[in-house]
């Protein structure tokens, strides 16, 4: 049930928009958006605000959070992908994370009356099941996805606004070793070329008869993507051995320090978000102190 729970909405969500919406998930557009004229080095900043505001915040201050990103995305032109993604992510945290919910947290919250919509057999206690699905339970779960759900809006919007180049330069400026920055660039480079690898893969299966058949095509369709991921990995083990061995040939970290073409400033306009990002962290964390705010878990 976990795992069918954890895959079921991320499998929907292939067949809607398939590996292509993977792609245009994790890649970079090019746009003339507020969101890509601000430093990378501020994005972070925002996304580690957003996270901490959304962790210490009950839900519906979570939420607006997360619906203000939604302006982003559509200049973007993604509303639609992200809209989609999110959704199925939310469910898929809601239903895994209520199998789960303590007891003794629900009844201290909602108090004694619980409403129980579901019974699991007496044998799932020892996969770490609690023995009811109450409705509570649903609900204590939503209000957690909350957080997850708003982090995520605004961490992918660094991914589709801002260019591996100009990450090297952000890290390059938080003194992060050069290694550690090589390795995060790699994998933001390399993440939207496997979903694209994946797609040619799949389509490959499918030409070779791995999806035919009127009977259990749904079960060919899934072995066929299931049969995919040897060549994907295979594919992607010799891309990283040329991309080793071509940073060894261009000399990588053969001095201590390196030069950039382009320098991104840190304009008044970085100044002023991070100002206005800082002020909603204290602003919010105070309020929560003194009350007017209700930390998660919630329940009027």
């Amino acid at each position: 049930m976990v795992i069918a729970s954890s895959i079921s909405p991320f499998y929907i969500l292939f067949k809607v928009l398939g590996f292509r919406g993977f792609q245009k998930l994790t890649s970079y557009v090019e746009e003339r958006t507020p969101y890509h004229s601000i430093h990378p080095l501020t994005k972070l900043l925002i996304a580690l605000i957003v996270t901490v505001v959304c962790a210490e915040s009950v839900w519906w201050v979570d939420f607006a959070i997360g619906t203000a990103s939604r302006y982003f995305y559509y200049r973007l032109r993604r509303v639609r992908l992200i809209i989609s993604f999110s959704a199925l992510q939310m469910v898929s945290t809601v239903l895994d994370s209520s199998y789960f919910v303590s007891p003794v947290v629900l009844h201290e919250i909602f108090g004694d009356h619980l409403t129980v919509i579901w019974k699991f057999p007496s044998y799932f206690v020892y996969m770490g099941f609690v023995p009811d699905l109450t409705l509570q339970a649903l609900i204590y779960s939503f209000q957690v996805s909350m957080r997850v759900w708003s982090m995520l809006m605004y961490s992918v919007l660094i991914f589709q606004t801002t260019t591996p180049s100009k990450i090297i330069s952000s890290f390059h400026r938080m003194k992060v070793p050069m290694p550690i920055t090589f390795a995060v660039t790699v994998g933001l480079v390399s993440l939207p070329r496997m979903f694209d690898t994946a797609e040619t893969v799949f389509k490959l299966q499918l030409m070779k008869g791995t999806g035919k058949g009127k009977a259990f095509k749904l079960f060919h369709v899934l072995r066929a993507e299931f049969e995919s991921v040897v060549p994907l990995l295979i594919y992607e083990f010799r891309k990283a051995k040329t991309v080793s061995i071509s940073a060894e040939t261009r000399g990588f970290m053969a001095y201590k320090s390196r030069t950039y073409v382009e320098e991104t400033p840190f304009s008044r306009t970085d100044k002023a978000v991070s100002a206005f990002m800082l002020s909603i962290l204290v602003v919010d964390t105070y309020l929560v102190s003194i009350g007017l705010i209700p930390a998660i878990p919630f329940h009027p």
